[in-house]
């Protein structure tokens, strides 16, 4: 009978001799929880600016898709490839010429 008096007092006294750690951990809880709160906020701000940063791309993307079917250069590129090939090349033996002269 002594055995189960000191087991249900030793029950007892194990729910309620902690004080500090319950509020230490209820403390923390509440951190990780208001933590969790920002982490979701922010998650959501970023892919809503991703997805707008994301659409503007497109749009100037198929802009520029537009000027450059439109411009001079690239009818000029299409219809004389070996000479725009060798223009490019030029520019580029030039360009490397005055890069490493300096």
């Amino acid at each position: 009978m002594s055995t189960s008096k000191s087991t249900a007092n030793s029950q007892a006294n194990s729910e309620h001799t902690h004080p500090v750690s319950d509020q230490l951990a209820d403390s923390l809880h509440h951190t990780v929880d208001a933590l969790h709160d920002t982490a979701a906020k922010t998650e959501e701000q970023l892919r809503n600016k991703s997805e707008a940063s994301g659409q503007a791309l497109q749009a100037q993307k198929r802009e520029l898709e537009k000027k450059w079917n439109a411009s001079g250069v690239k009818k000029y590129a299409t219809e004389n490839p070996v000479k725009t090939a060798g223009i490019a090349f030029g520019a580029g033996v030039l360009l490397t010429m005055l890069l490493r002269s300096k």
